[in-house]
């Protein structure tokens, strides 16, 4: 398995792994996106490739906010293909974005995850990573 950054030949299968996380997008979508992202390095798009498949995806963003001196990173989407996981991809997929996050001078991870995903849950906290906060989303647009 390598873990590389995506590239534009990754996005339709990127796409296809989003799907089976409950997030339907397409190719084009994900294009559109990525231009519009800031330049730098604000945000990386991880692939874990094994053989000529794409078999996992991790996207990680670094903030800066304001009221603290730390920057911080956030985990927005890690997948692993339905029929690969429980072998390593994500585990080795959140390292990366460790390593990213930690390149940036960020002095956390953090992530959400549904609170249906008991087995995601469960994999985070075996990655060392705990519940900290309550999480509250409001919706501004359907």
């Amino acid at each position: 398995m390598t873990i590389r950054e995506a590239a534009s030949a990754d996005l339709e299968r990127i796409a296809a792994l989003f799907g089976q996380l409950g997030y339907p997008n397409d190719a084009a979508q994900l294009a559109r996106r990525l231009a519009a992202a800031p330049a730098g390095d604000t945000m990386r798009v991880l692939v874990a490739q094994e053989g000529d498949t794409v078999a996992g995806v991790a996207v990680v963003h670094v903030m800066a906010p304001l009221h603290v001196p730390e920057r911080w990173a956030l985990l927005s989407a890690l997948v692993v293909d339905d029929a690969q996981r429980s072998g390593g991809i994500g585990a080795a997929l959140l390292q990366a974005a460790e390593i990213f996050a930690r390149a940036q001078g960020c002095a956390q991870l953090e992530l959400s995850s549904n609170v249906a995903r008991i087995r995601a849950h469960r994999f985070y906290e075996r990655q060392g990573y705990r519940e900290k906060r309550m999480r509250f989303v409001k919706v501004l647009m359907p």
